[in-house]
């Protein structure tokens, strides 16, 4: 069976270059957060409780259909991302025992960014403001669904996020800039916390990383903290690999 890698960190961290390089490496298979083919996670994917008469449904899933709509098509339900943060983590919790029950046929290495802890945590915290326990629950029980597999997880940290994001801002196109920020500073915890701006984005995600950070030592799976300010993560990922070549050996 193939390695499952689950690759977090904050916007800007580099997790989709490193991503792309474990792929080249390890020969795997990498889906990005918005890959239509994504084994688990819904982007740009609506639930709806009564079967639908347009889109592709993908699943049937606590008592609806999710389902993915093409351009043109008349949309009904609700963005999986924008339903109540206890009926998401349902679906979601589901979506990640049936991968995990079909995974063992897998012999390649897979691959995912933000699936275990940026996506729980951008719904629960940024969007909703959710107790933070309500949201620690939900990822342990995602953890514990995924143990049996053992997969790794490789976190990105960023010591000086206040220097770091800007830089990334200003790389991006103009259209995500103001996105991005609105986004961040317009959920629950921006509105809740009074957090405006450029700035109030960057606390917003100072906080997100130490909370991440925090229930990531909790976890009952193997993980690597890599401080990739300075865009060092390739050397720390041939480490990782002899490492776990070395670990494969003696299983």
């Amino acid at each position: 069976m193939g390695k499952l890698w689950l690759i977090e960190g904050l916007p800007g961290s580099g997790k989709s270059t490193f991503a792309e390089r474990l792929q080249d490496k390890r020969n795997g298979k990498f889906y990005s957060e918005v890959d239509a083919s994504h084994p688990v996670d819904v982007h740009d994917v609506y639930w709806v409780e009564e079967k639908p008469s347009t889109g592709r449904i993908l699943d049937e899933i606590e008592g609806g259909w999710l389902v993915r709509y093409d351009d043109g098509d008349e949309r009904a339900g609700t963005d999986v991302y924008e339903l109540p943060f206890a009926l998401h983590t349902r679906i979601m919790c589901e979506r990640w025992r049936r991968y995990v029950q079909k995974v063992e046929r897998e012999e390649q290495d897979v691959i995912f960014e933000c699936a275990l802890l940026q996506n729980p945590f951008t719904i629960g915290m940024v969007s909703q403001d959710v107790p933070l326990a309500d949201m620690e629950t939900y990822v342990q029980e995602v953890a514990d669904i995924l143990k049996p597999i053992d997969p790794i997880v490789v976190y990105l940290a960023l010591n000086d996020v206040a220097r770091i994001f800007p830089i990334v801002y200003d790389e991006r196109p103009i259209e995500w800039q103001g996105g991005f920020v609105e986004y961040y500073t317009s959920g629950a915890y921006g509105v809740n916390h009074s957090r405006e701006g450029v700035v109030g984005t960057i606390e917003i995600l100072v906080e997100r990383q130490r909370r991440e950070l925090e229930l990531l030592e909790r976890l009952p799976l193997r993980h690597v903290q890599i401080q990739n300010d300075e865009r060092r993560s390739f050397e720390e990922l041939t480490n990782i690999l002899e490492e776990e070549s070395v670990r494969s050996c003696k299983l």
